[in-house]
């Protein structure tokens, strides 16, 4: 505060005392000053997360506790075991199989349970899909974990049963709940695509069914025209597997003219089939000499190349041939993708529905 001069013309008590008057025109605040940071008012990701889990838990929890989910899990369950057994029974009296093939019933209902849960994901998405991207993923894994566990008990059981590998059980959970994960995402993100039920159903269910079944007959479709002609030389010094799949070559002499099928062009497409994906991962786990061996290396087979069924092709040996890429990528791949565009485009039409109203 500072003193100011008497002012003129002012009489009477107290014209001669100074008056004061406070710097700043009453804008100093005595008070400490609180100073907020951008970067401090958003949650940590951990937190993030934690929240996510919890409200995809309680999304997931309203699944659970329906009977339509339970009946769903079980006649999924009876199906793909059921259709497996006429399946096998089937080929088996056209004369399909060399021998009896105990385990082609457990290969089979292994497939069948993953086109299930493909189905399953992708119906559980589309009426669950009023969360975030993150919350609708968790919860939609959290379904696949349960409806993986009693899945994959009773395949074990019948695994044991006919002698095929129980490792494939294991593969076969990972696979469902990674199915009914993405599947998921595609059902949600086509009920946002759609302010109404019936257009957005009809895009999930032509997606989903692509995805299952026609990506396989388009594959067929296209597979006849990946025939041309090739130059081979003679292989020597070859090696085998347990299977006797050629493993190992060397090439000698001249070219000579021979049919190639350049299957790796189109076994992409058919890799993103989950019955498929599942054979190709399963196959990992399964001794290349088991007798359902080259039911679930047979995607795989195809993707290497022309080179396991024409050695030498263009005299290039083995040894400078590139190393096979897992066909189970670029079928999660193509999943992830579809998954992607149906999500994006869901969030986009959304807001932009909610921008005109």
């Amino acid at each position: 505060m500072a003193g100011v001069p008497d002012r003129p013309g002012k009489r009477g008590a107290g014209a001669n005392e100074p008056e004061y008057e406070v710097i700043g025109g009453g804008l100093v605040d005595d008070q400490p000053r609180v100073t907020s940071s951008r970067g401090g008012s958003e949650p940590p990701p951990a937190a993030v997360v934690k929240t996510a889990l919890k409200m995809a838990w309680r999304d997931a929890r309203n699944s659970l506790s329906s009977w339509w989910f339970w009946l769903g899990c079980c006649c999924s369950i009876v199906f793909a075991g059921g259709v497996a057994a006429a399946m096998v029974a089937w080929v088996q009296s056209l004369g399909g199989f060399d021998s009896d093939v105990p385990g082609a019933t457990y290969v089979f209902m292994a497939g069948f349970l993953a086109l299930a849960a493909a189905i399953l994901g992708v119906i559980c998405g589309f009426r669950h899909a009023q969360s975030s991207i993150l919350v609708r993923f968790l919860a939609a894994t959290i379904r696949g974990v349960v409806f993986a566990a009693p899945s994959c008990a009773v395949l074990l059981m019948v695994g044991l049963s006919t002698g095929g590998p129980p490792a494939l059980a294991g593969a076969a959970a990972v696979v469902i709940v990674l199915e009914v994960g993405l599947f998921g995402l595609m059902g949600g993100g086509a009920q946002a695509c759609f302010a109404s039920p019936v257009p957005a159903g009809v895009l999930a269910g032509v997606v989903t069914m692509f995805l299952c079944f026609g990506n396989g007959a388009l594959t067929l479709l296209l597979l006849a025209g990946t025939s041309e002609m090739g130059g081979a030389s003679v292989p020597v010094n070859v090696e085998r597997d347990d299977a006797g799949r050629i493993t190992a070559y060397e090439c000698v002499g001249s070219l000579h003219e021979v049919e190639v099928v350049h299957a790796e062009r189109v076994a992409w497409l058919a890799a993103s089939n989950p019955a498929l994906l599942l054979g190709s991962i399963g196959a990992q786990f399964v001794p290349p000499d088991h007798v359902v061996g080259w039911m679930l290396a047979g995607l795989q087979y195809a993707a290497d190349g022309p080179s396991r069924e024409v050695p030498c092709l263009d005299g290039e040996s083995s040894a400078g041939l590139a190393p096979p890429v897992p066909v189970a990528f670029a079928g999660f791949a193509v999943q992830a993708a579809f998954a992607a565009l149906l999500t994006i485009s869901g969030r986009w039409l959304e807001a932009r529905r909610a921008g005109i109203s």
